[in-house]
């Protein structure tokens, strides 16, 4: 089972950086005419921040979800997190649960044992597109099937 990008999220994370950037922008230019060199320094700043945020989404979540590329993969073997380069085996998992947010949910996967990522990984449902509860019940459901059968 493959889940692609979210478009929609996608475009909405490139908006709010660039209008955020739009804004500032404005403000350097008045501080700039005005001789204020410390706004100006501050305002540049933030006009760095919000334009490699712009940058890092545009490269990391939209072009991908343009290209329809998956994002969450539950298969024979695990769960692979692309958005984060997770690959999780099905075997190490001891329980999958889902955390409701506000704006995004995520599947809360409780390990068996220790990993380099801890002994529970948090994987973000805000960039996968489809249902969140949707999700997370065919991941769960997944799961228990994979833990029949090994």
């Amino acid at each position: 089972i493959q889940y692609p990008y979210s478009k929609n999220t996608a475009i909405l994370g490139l908006v709010l950086p660039l209008v955020f950037f739009l804004i500032t922008s404005n403000n350097l230019v008045y501080a700039y005419r005005n001789g204020f060199i410390l706004s100006w320094a501050i305002i540049s700043l933030a006009d760095l921040i919000f334009l490699a945020q712009f940058v890092y989404i545009f490269l990391k979540r939209f072009l991908p979800a343009m290209r329809n590329q998956v994002a969450l993969e539950l298969s024979e073997d695990g769960i692979t997190d692309y958005t984060r380069n997770i690959v999780i085996e099905w075997a190490d998992i001891k329980n999958i649960d889902m955390q409701l947010g506000r704006n995004f949910s995520k599947m809360i996967i409780d390990l068996k044992e220790e990993t380099d990522y801890g002994k529970q990984i948090a994987i973000s449902l805000r960039w996968v597109a489809g249902r969140d509860i949707d999700i997370c019940n065919t991941t769960q459901a997944y799961f228990e099937e994979m833990t029949k059968l090994g």
